[in-house]
């Protein structure tokens, strides 16, 4: 743990009226990166709808949004199907090299499982050929990956970091 310096104020030191507006504050933080995350998941729900739209039919716009709010639990349920590949991979003697490129491969189905849940459970949604949209939203997270880390390793040459 770490050593409190003397001008940093204790939780138990704040007056009523602080721990209000830090509760406060930190409750809209967490609302806001929640709304961000649901805003970037409809983008790629819509991203992918639009890309296939000729393989999907969607009963209304709920089922957008119903394809929003199931695609956590989707790929809560995929990763759990992952897991043991995930612990079964880390405990074998390959190289590192292998086991990074294992993970992306363990990554990018679990992907594409979570999709698939996505399809089958969506209310009110039709699709033809499942496994291309599947496949289609695979492709657009792991190239949003590799924008992140591109980014990431850009702006750690750019503060002096190096990586």
């Amino acid at each position: 743990m770490e050593p409190q310096r003397p001008d940093e104020p204790t939780w138990a030191s704040l007056s009523t009226r602080e721990k209000v507006s830090a509760a406060l504050g930190m409750t809209v933080l967490g609302l806001g990166v929640l709304a961000a995350l649901a805003v970037m998941i409809l983008a790629g729900v819509l991203a992918v709808a639009f890309l296939s739209c000729n393989l999907i039919e969607a009963g209304s716009t709920n089922s957008l949004v119903w394809a929003v709010l199931l695609s956590l639990p989707c790929g809560l349920l995929a990763t759990a199907f992952a897991t043991p590949l995930r612990l079964a991979l880390r405990l074998t003697g390959i190289s590192a090299r292998s086991k990074r490129r294992a993970d992306t491969a363990i990554s990018a189905t679990t992907t594409f499982l979570g999709a698939l849940l996505v399809e089958s459970f969506t209310p009110g949604l039709r699709v033809e050929r499942p496994w291309l949209p599947a496949l289609l939203t695979t492709l657009l997270v792991a190239l949003a990956n590799l924008v992140i880390n591109y980014v990431e390793r850009r702006t750690g040459h750019s503060n002096g970091e190096e990586g």
